[in-house]
């Protein structure tokens, strides 16, 4: 087949958890079929940083129009058709929520990752917000005849929002790469991670955009509450900056244990075994996760996590013994830290395991494969893993 792809949301060079969705499904696809050819569409007047794809069966298909000008296209005219541009294709794969105007014989497979925007439209700034009304989630969900949502939650909030029925809905969870596995005490790379990013000796981790949905307020506050109980861990915030007011930065200023809590930027994926790996705690009260990767990378590098009771969070790591909390109820989330601190639990070796296994991108890809298949020849849904 021909097999269009919308990777648009490549072209930053950005790698949250949509775009580490798009890179590690496709890669996948694109090595578990290759008497397919991947038609790969992007579009930008300025520079892009799209990877890198060398294998025979990716043909880019690159444009440079202003989007401003493409986007006000795509909606209003519902024009140029995306397929039309990738010269004819037998399925059209949209990754994200993204204008994405077909011809009438192409059919739409379209990516769910949340509906936060829908169910906590608080969490966004009034840009975010108009940026989601824009690209029309409702219509291109309601459109497409296939949806895949990386969780069952996504799946359930799709069926209530939007209507979508559950017989075009596939659950396919996304993966993790298999890089995320335990580092010995001996690995150099561990020294090398703790002084190219000022990793202090003990500490708890957040790794992560960091936004208002993951609740970084609310681990501020508990980690007073993990220090006044006489625990000497640093706090390291370690991810992007995303839609958060410099109001939080300023009251990062105003904690009182300030000193001891480390900004570290951007996380490079190379690196992220080792930064999981030199971290006592990995701690992640988000509000909402569609998926949630950091829980997950963390659990396979070896590092206990605690995490929120809430959306699809406890579906994707409640199996592997993770403690999950209320995400409102700071208290409650600093006596969890200081408890698995105080008893130094660790992870075993099978839990690690267990997680790569059940969470890679090879099974990820191979799914998403037949969701594709599938639509385009007009076939129902196959049966959800869960």
């Amino acid at each position: 087949m021909r097999i269009g792809v919308d990777v648009r949301c490549l072209i930053e060079g950005r790698r949250t958890g949509v775009e580490e969705y798009t890179l590690g499904v496709l890669r996948a696809m694109v090595a578990a079929a290759p008497e397919d050819r991947f038609v790969l569409f992007a579009n930008s007047r300025a520079p892009m940083r799209l990877p890198v794809f060398s294998s025979s069966n990716v043909e880019m298909r690159v444009f440079s129009v202003p989007n401003k000008l493409l986007n006000l296209s795509l909606k209003v005219a519902r024009y140029p058709k995306l397929d039309v541009l990738a010269r004819g294709v037998e399925v059209f794969f949209v990754p994200v929520f993204r204008l994405a105007p077909l011809s009438f014989k192409c059919p739409l497979v379209l990516t769910v990752h949340d509906l936060s925007f829908v169910r906590h439209p608080d969490f966004f700034s009034r840009k975010r917000r108009l940026w989601h009304a824009l690209m029309e989630p409702e219509r291109l969900a309601l459109s497409a005849r296939r949806l895949i949502a990386v969780s069952a939650a996504t799946a359930r909030d799709a069926q209530v929002l939007y209507g979508v029925s559950k017989d075009r809905i596939s659950v396919i969870p996304s993966g993790i790469p298999a890089a995320m596995r335990p580092l010995p005490d001996n690995d150099p790379r561990l020294l090398a991670a703790r002084q190219r990013y000022g990793l202090p000796e003990r500490f708890i981790l957040f790794l992560g955009t960091l936004e208002p949905r993951k609740n970084l307020d609310g681990l501020l506050e508990a980690y007073r509450v993990v220090r006044e109980a006489g625990l000497p861990h640093a706090l390291v915030l370690a991810g992007v900056r995303g839609w958060i007011p410099d109001a939080f930065f300023a009251r990062i200023g105003e904690h009182p244990y300030a000193a001891d809590i480390k900004l570290t930027g951007f996380v490079e994926d190379e690196d992220k075994p080792a930064v999981y790996r030199l971290a006592e705690l990995f701690v992640y009260p988000s509000f909402y996760e569609g998926f949630g990767f950091p829980p997950l990378e963390a659990l396979a590098c070896g590092t206990p996590v605690v995490t929120s009771f809430n959306s699809a969070i406890p579906e994707i790591v409640g199996g592997f013994g993770t403690a999950l909390v209320n995400p409102y109820d700071p208290e409650e989330l600093a006596a969890v830290i200081i408890e698995r601190l105080r008893e130094h639990l660790g992870v075993a070796p099978e839990v690690s395991a267990n997680t790569r296994e059940m969470y890679s991108w090879e099974r990820a890809g191979s799914e998403t494969l037949r969701v594709l298949r599938d639509a385009a020849m007009g076939k129902e849904r196959h049966e959800n893993r869960h």
